[in-house]
């Protein structure tokens, strides 16, 4: 009987030992077969390859993109976005002893442009931004003598404004499937407004003209949701403007003002969220 067991003992391991190299052979050849894909799968992948420099550059570092915008294709969409500043979130506002204030900004622009490469846009924008601000108190006092105290309550300003732009957006596309994405984009853009104040329930006769023209930089991220549709966020970095303020009491101009100026930093306020439909 020990020996029947001893034979039985032996073909169980030996059996047991067959068939987890079975098992294992199964799992290494499913691991190592490759994933068979049809002509026109790998096709489309190629295409969706954008190397960069193109071929025949003097300098090729290896550098390749993938293919989020097609050439030719149309897109169209807008952007929204919104600011508000209140004397009480501010810290260098509390400085100000008595200072009642809050600004507001709502700016909405719609756009069209149209691929002439991949991943290369051309287009216009157009946009209308709303600014209205209101400082209930503030009382500032220069010194230890009460002489030099000025104090301002009941103050509004509106300023409305329209600006046209012409715009390159350049993409990178980050994923194969063409899900993901980082643009800039680059404006040529002019804007003109009106701006007017009142005190009280009074509105005064003085009001000022602006206008601008100027060269900016908007970066951002894109985010295809549908295979039409996809959702963005920038950010403005500064640019070159040059700006024109003319001063009216009634009719008559009393007052101008014309600036150039180079700011390059990270605006918040124009921090902006928009949707665009890929036609």
């Amino acid at each position: 009987m020990r020996f029947i067991e001893k034979i039985t003992y032996l073909v169980l391991l030996m059996t047991i030992a067959a068939t987890t190299a079975s098992a294992t052979t199964v799992a290494d050849s499913v691991a190592a077969a490759p994933v068979k894909r049809t002509k026109a799968q790998l096709a489309d992948s190629a295409a969706r390859v954008i190397r960069v420099p193109s071929e025949g550059a003097r300098v090729d570092r290896g550098i390749y993109q993938y293919l989020f915008i097609p050439k030719g294709q149309v897109l169209a969409g807008a952007t929204l976005s919104y600011a508000r500043l209140d004397s009480d979130d501010s810290q260098f506002m509390l400085m100000i002893d008595g200072l009642q204030a809050d600004c507001s900004m709502t700016r909405i622009s719609p756009f069209f442009g149209v691929s002439y490469a991949k991943n290369q846009v051309l287009g216009a924008r157009f946009a209308y931004q709303q600014t209205s601000g209101k400082v209930d108190n503030v009382s500032i006092q220069a010194g230890d003598n009460e002489d030099y105290t000025f104090t301002l309550s009941n103050v509004n300003l509106q300023q409305r404004s329209y600006a046209g732009a012409l715009f390159h957006r350049a993409y990178i596309g980050l994923d194969l499937r063409g899900r993901f994405a980082l643009y800039n984009e680059t404006r040529v853009e002019f804007a003109f407004g009106r701006n007017e104040f009142s005190y009280g329930q009074t509105t005064l006769d003085q009001y000022t003209k602006n206008r601008q023209v100027g060269i900016t930089f908007h970066p951002g991220v894109a985010v295809c949701i549908m295979n039409n549709v996809s959702m963005h966020a920038s950010v403005g970095i500064g640019g070159v403007r040059l700006s024109d303020s003319r001063v009216f009491d009634g009719a008559e101009m009393i007052g101008k003002r014309t600036a150039m100026n180079a700011n390059f930093r990270l605006n918040l306020l124009d921090i902006s969220l928009g949707i665009t439909l890929h036609l």
